[in-house]
């Protein structure tokens, strides 16, 4: 029998064989999928999830787990982290500032490669053969009152300062023995016993001398306690670096064979003499250790890759090391304070890491903290900043040293940084596929807004109340706050001042189709220059614009003869069974196939078929009808 003949002819190309069908219009559809799911919330607590407005929102309320993350949202990522960050202030719970600005505090003289420390409340500075103290060191650049120690007969270069509470002692290495001097005096110092070290360390109690390869304790008088510590690194080359104590005995680091290791020197329980170090880490091959401190239960490393955390047994005295941080590069110095380790780099650069919170095992939350700024005497008004040898922590403040430009500390007036970044890193949806990015809105702390002018009249009365913020006031934050975005062609736009709660669109970001956006926000201080910008949140909102789906509906006569031109036509008969076979195993296969109806011609996959049958046919082979095929265009 013929039936009607459909008045759109398709074809479907499986496998190079050409498939010529007639399909029921009225059945026919296609449509455009959707892009964003039905949204629903399955979580406890509310959040950015449980907002369904089309667009994917993005923000960030806590910055303390530190930099070093590329990528802000991936499935593993950290959302209390960055990617990295300059002249930022990260500490503080819940919000971002601008960090206090550095100042030379050399006074008049031309500091290069000074040693520094704090010993007791007073700043020591080995600059040559010369050794000066300070108790004004955190006074303004001019005001810092820097005391000459009477220098020896015979002046030789410091290699290491130290002190007892009471005595200053100095090292001048091969050069002369030891010497002391009383603390804050400028009398010339006095031999303390006969040897030369390198280093003197004065931790737990006990007095120790490094010389190269040779550890010892000494007594009061600079003489070797007998048959207590006195010890050689056996490999040619090998030298002492520093000693620190433990929970039940000290730790001494050192370089051999050019890799840095830690011995544990354990306190005998007799005599209370020290014993023989006992070698209980070692560093890769090729990492030698550069300082160490011990704080809070934990051994802080510098390194010549970077920064260490090592985990101490209390009850053994072994030692277990975490992965570098090594983003920063060389790490040539350590301080330790309240919850944090500072730790110095390169390039003027000092970093801090936070013993509170660790992003992997024995990996803390770190950030980039104060920076060194040029002397102009120093190293000369061109100098860039050189590598952070020594830092100290003293009166709540940092201070340390830049091989080219002395000693620097933060500014006295409390001034802040000029400017400050902050990369967040890749923003991506955890999804590769482009987006649109809409806006970019931030929110200051409360204690950054001031309110505009407002004067309240009423029968001549005025009502202004500085630092007051009455409803409906505009406010502004103390300086500005700009963000750079950059798509995934390296292309950036920065916006203009943004406003406190004001959602500011991204518009001329060329191309705006992009898997990733990079988001930095740039911070300014005020023209007061102690007060700056305070952010406590930011968030962006994009839309998802991902190669789109074209579903196909198409309803297939599947007949044993179907006429082919609105009934008056020829019929072209079918192996019904083997059609629906081929579509079945196309489907199965997941074939790419091409489909073509008029003159579109679409590449597809089929993802369903359903057999609407009427009959069997004539010959019993198998059935007649409607097969409706789904099809799904491929991008």
């Amino acid at each position: 029998m013929v039936h009607r003949a459909e008045r759109l002819p398709v074809t479907l190309t499986i496998d190079a064989d050409v498939h010529s069908y007639s399909i029921d219009v009225e059945q026919y559809r296609r449509t455009t999928i959707p892009t964003l799911r039905e949204q629903r919330d399955t979580s406890d607590e509310p959040g950015e999830q449980s907002i369904d407005s089309q667009f994917w929102l993005r923000s960030q309320t806590d910055w303390s787990f530190g930099a070093g993350q590329t990528f802000y949202d991936h499935a593993n990522s950290n959302r209390g982290r960055f990617s990295a960050s300059s002249g930022v202030d990260v500490w503080t719970e819940g919000q971002i500032s601008l960090l206090p600005i550095c100042e030379s505090k050399n006074d008049t003289f031309a500091w290069t490669d000074v040693k520094m420390k704090m010993l007791g409340s007073y700043m020591y500075v080995a600059q040559g053969t010369n050794l000066y103290f300070s108790n004004s060191f955190n006074s303004a650049d001019a005001d810092v009152n820097w005391s000459t120690v009477t220098a020896l007969a015979s002046p030789q270069t410091i290699t290491d300062i130290a002190s007892d509470g009471s005595k200053v002692f100095i090292a001048y290495g091969s050069n002369r023995a030891a010497a002391s001097v009383n603390l804050g005096a400028t009398t010339q110092p006095a031999s303390f016993g006969s040897l030369n070290p390198d280093f003197i360390r004065l931790v737990g109690g006990r007095l120790f001398f490094l010389d190269g390869a040779n550890i010892s304790e000494v007594n009061s008088s600079g003489v070797k306690v007998s048959s207590s510590l006195d010890s050689t690194i056996p490999q040619a080359g090998g030298s002492w670096v520093t000693v620190s104590s433990g929970p039940v005995g000290f730790y001494a680091a050192g370089n051999a064979a050019d890799t840095g290791f830690i011995s544990f020197i354990s306190v005998a329980a007799a005599d209370g003499l020290l014993d023989e170090p006992q070698q209980v880490a070692e560093l890769p091959r090729g990492e030698k250790i550069n300082d160490m401190v011990s704080y809070a239960g934990i051994l802080a490393l510098a390194t010549t890759k970077g920064l260490r955390i090592a985990a101490i047994d209390g009850g053994s005295g072994s030692v277990t090391y975490g992965p570098v941080i090594d983003d920063v590069g060389q790490v040539f110095s350590l301080a330790a304070d309240e919850r944090f380790v500072w730790f110095g780099g390169g390039s003027g650069k000092v970093y801090r890491a936070d013993l509170s919170r660790f992003t992997e095992t024995l990996v803390p939350a770190w950030a980039a903290d104060v920076v060194s700024v040029k002397d102009g005497t120093s190293g000369g008004a061109d100098a860039s900043p050189g590598n952070v040898m020594f830092i100290a922590r003293a009166l709540g403040e940092t201070f340390f040293t830049d091989s080219t430009n002395g000693v620097q500390g933060e500014k006295s007036t409390g001034e802040l940084v000029a400017s400050g970044t902050l990369t967040v890193g890749d923003v991506s949806w955890n999804s590769q596929f482009d987006k649109v990015l809409r806006n970019i809105e931030i929110r200051y702390a409360p204690s950054a807004l001031s309110a505009t002018s407002n004067q309240y009249s009423e029968s001549g009365v005025e009502y202004s109340g500085s630092g007051t913020q009455y409803a409906g006031a505009a406010s502004s934050a103390g300086g500005s706050i700009t963000a750079t975005v950059t798509n995934d062609e390296n292309v950036s736009v920065t916006t203009g001042n943004l406003t406190n709660k004001v959602a500011t669109n991204i518009t001329t970001l060329v191309p705006e189709l992009s898997e990733a956006f990079k988001v930095k926000l740039n911070l300014t201080r005020d023209s007061v220059v102690t007060a700056g910008p305070i952010i406590e949140s930011w968030r962006i909102q994009a839309f998802p614009a991902p190669t789109r789906v074209d579903e196909i509906i198409l309803p297939i006569i599947l007949k044993t003869r179907v006429a082919t031109s609105r009934g008056r036509g020829s019929a072209i008969g079918y192996d019904t069974k083997a059609e629906y076979n081929a579509l079945k195993t196309a489907m199965a296969n997941r074939e790419i196939i091409t489909y073509q109806e008029g003159s579109q011609t679409d590449t597809c996959v089929i993802d369903q078929i359903a057999m609407s049958a009427e009959k069997l046919s004539d010959d019993g082979n198998w059935w007649e009808g409607t097969c409706t095929v789904r099809l799904l265009t491929v991008p």
